[in-house]
């Protein structure tokens, strides 16, 4: 089924829990040490991601609020940086 491919997921507990990843668990037709990596050992370049542009990579999300916002500083960190993008004022809309 994934010969030749990764299965890269957030964290491999919540996703063999709640994830599409534990309904493939139970049904045996995959096993937890078949998990390539998880996210944040591909981004923290522990294990590579995609080794070539034919390698397709099976991601399991299943919404892990703390690397949102790491996510979000990241990218938010390089922009300031280069300068790029554009500042907007937030003002009190009363709601």
């Amino acid at each position: 089924m994934l010969s030749g491919n990764k299965l890269v997921v957030e964290l491999v507990d919540q996703c063999a829990e709640i994830g599409e990843l534990h309904h493939a668990l139970d049904q045996g037709i995959i096993t937890r040490e078949r998990v390539y990596a998880e996210l944040g050992e591909v981004v923290a370049g522990l294990k590579p991601g995609r080794t070539s542009p034919e390698e397709i990579t099976i991601f399991n999300s299943t919404g892990m609020a703390l690397q949102d916002v790491v996510s979000a500083v990241t990218v938010y960190s390089k922009a300031v940086k280069s300068g790029r993008g554009m500042r907007i004022g937030l003002v009190d809309s009363g709601f």
